[in-house]
């Protein structure tokens, strides 16, 4: 019997477990390696700092999802790919297959004179207990403009504000917030910023940390107790390790099928790949949605023989920020709002995804 090996419980891998439920292979077994029993969705992670969610609300049972979609749940770290002899390593057993599928994630690119001091929430299982301890601190600081960074801020603040701690939230951003957005989201930001007093500081870099305060490239100090730091992507170093193609940034190279350039059993989804066609596509969990549907076809595909799919990925999408005390900021294109519609819609959406997986086996 052919095994197909999952590594991670990311977005499209859940979609591959739904369907297995549905399918109910006979002629291949899938195995589900992941480091967590539980898959924490990122997408509701500010929800859960400002104490709107609770810890549940937010995470799926994947040794639960693998019972009863009929899979094998393996409680792992992946370490290593022997790509030749079709074996992963972890870090308690080597697991032969025969197709194998990545979906693990990236980890935060932290500069190496601040990684000791950092709180670290990737793998995202880390999550839960770091940022107890981050939105309770006496000066909790953010490293990293972008969408992630911007909505922890905001959710943090309003945590704080709520629970009568002082502020003394600070962001900081090496460049304008949200500024792979476009101008008018950058505009639009920074003025709700300002207008919910979180102080923020643009085109700064944070070059060292001490006991008591962060410097910043251009000089500037601040009082930390605990910094955060939600800055670009960084590949799991594995990849470029075991032999296989990978892109510059040291991410899994694969076509536009989702499957390896170097090794054809091979696959991968989400923002631990780099897909060729497409080197500047964001790592973006809407992406990775999309994803899965290929994915799985693709995965049963070649374990038959088959030809594979195709994944385009769409030109817009949908996205929505919180901004803490019940409101969002919505982008999709060039229109821009903010307000509570835009939270009540991002709450109607993350809770529809997490019930979806949630009732295959509660």
């Amino acid at each position: 019997m052919k095994t197909l090996t999952l590594v991670g419980g990311g977005h499209a891998h859940l979609h591959c477990l739904e369907q297995l439920k549905k399918e109910q292979q006979k002629d291949w077994r899938v195995v589900l390696i992941s480091p967590s029993r539980h898959q924490y969705y990122s997408g509701m992670f500010s929800g859960y700092a400002e104490g709107i969610y609770r810890l549940d609300d937010i995470r799926i049972d994947l040794q639960k999802l693998c019972e009863q979609a009929g899979a094998i749940f393996i409680k792992d770290r992946i370490a290593g790919v022997d790509g030749h002899n079709k074996r992963l390593a972890g870090t308690k057993g080597v697991y032969p297959f025969d197709v194998a599928s990545f979906d693990i994630g990236s980890q935060n690119d932290i500069p190496a004179e601040l990684a000791e001091r950092v709180s670290k929430i990737k793998p995202n299982y880390r999550f839960p207990e770091a940022l107890l301890k981050f939105r309770e601190t006496a000066y909790p600081v953010i490293a990293g403009g972008g969408a992630s960074g911007v909505e922890m801020a905001f959710a943090v603040l309003a945590w704080r504000k709520k629970n009568g701690l002082p502020p003394n939230v600070s962001l900081f951003s090496s460049s304008s917030l949200l500024s792979g957005q476009g101008a008018t989201a950058v505009q639009k930001i920074e003025a709700i910023a300002r207008q919910k007093a979180l102080p923020f500081f643009t085109d700064e870099r944070i070059a060292a940390i001490d006991e008591h305060s962060v410097s910043t490239q251009s000089g500037r100090t601040s009082p930390q107790s605990d910094l955060l730091c939600l800055t670009g992507p960084k590949s799991p170093g594995f990849f470029k390790h075991s032999g296989l193609k990978t892109d510059a940034g040291g991410f899994l190279l694969v076509n536009e099928s989702l499957q390896s350039l170097s090794h054809s059993d091979l696959f991968g989804a989400g923002d631990c790949i780099a897909i060729d066609r497409y080197p500047a596509l964001a790592k973006n969990g809407v992406y990775a949605v999309r994803q899965g549907s290929v994915l799985w076809n693709n995965l049963k595909n070649q374990l038959g023989g088959k030809q594979l799919a195709a994944f385009t990925p769409q030109k817009n999408f949908l996205s929505i920020l919180s901004t803490g005390g019940s409101e969002a900021f919505l982008m999709y294109g060039k229109q821009a709002v903010h307000g509570k519609l835009p939270w009540l819609l991002k709450q109607r959406i993350d809770q529809k995804f997490m019930q979806r997986f949630k009732t295959l086996y509660e």
